[in-house]
């Protein structure tokens, strides 16, 4: 009987199934097991990003975006300007399973590349129509100002307007994709504390505007850097 044989006459062994996991879920980990067993202890604060990160050797952006993940669990409360204080994990209810989520860092990263592209075939293969329908898309996320959730629709259909302009259903695909993982709680927890301004809906407004103008113009360059322009200066209020 060869090595062959021999194996598969033997039960299969249970194992578990391994998930890779981003650096940022492993540091969210780390810092829950350490509440949860009492190691750091109820309504302290945590230490500043900048000095978790040199602890662990990870960056800022990583810490970060770990620390939204336990507050979306409940574990911890992010005060902007202040701190993050530890909640109690005993009156914490089981949180949210976050490891579908991706990160809201690599989100963005991923919606320059897919609609860089899709603004810059806009502006080669837009119509008259679909000009049109940017047109009152930008008018509907005007009137939908203040209102953040509201503004989040018609943001939305602003860019599915933009990629239906493009012509490639493929790349469409792929932005109502990336659009789905927008509404995940930690995204949505990002937005809440970082963008959740009337001044960064006004800059939203101005950078939409710009993307409009460049695909009126025909120019898939201008599009195509408008479009960048815009979602890096939203990463950076994510991670300023």
């Amino acid at each position: 009987m060869g090595a062959s044989e021999k194996s598969s006459s033997r039960p299969a062994m249970a194992l578990p199934v391994l998930q890779a996991q981003r650096l940022y879920k492993q540091i969210a980990e780390l810092l829950e097991q350490k509440i949860r067993s009492g190691a750091i202890a109820p309504r302290d604060y945590l230490p500043p990003e900048r000095d978790l990160a040199q602890q662990m050797g990870v960056s800022r952006t990583s810490v970060r975006e770990a620390l939204i993940a336990l507050e979306v669990k409940g574990l911890v409360t992010i005060r902007v300007g202040d701190g993050v204080q530890v909640c109690d994990p005993a009156t914490v209810p089981p949180g949210p399973d976050l490891r579908a989520e991706r990160s809201p860092i690599e989100q963005l990263d991923a919606r320059c590349l897919i609609e860089g592209e899709l603004a810059a075939l806009a502006a080669k293969n837009a119509t008259p129509e679909h000009i049109e329908k940017l047109e009152r898309a930008l008018e509907t996320m005007r009137g939908s100002y203040p209102d953040s959730a509201a503004f989040l629709d018609a943001d939305h259909a602003f860019h599915t307007a933009m990629g239906e302009a493009s012509g490639n259903q493929v790349l469409i695909d792929q932005l109502e994709f990336l659009w789905a993982l927008r509404y995940q709680a930690t995204f949505q927890k990002f937005e809440e504390h970082y963008t959740n301004d009337p001044r960064e809906q006004a800059a939203v407004l101005e950078d939409h505007r710009r993307i409009v103008d460049a695909i009126r113009g025909g120019d898939a360059r201008q599009a195509r850097a408008a479009l960048h322009q815009h979602l890096k200066r939203v990463q950076k209020l994510f991670v300023k």
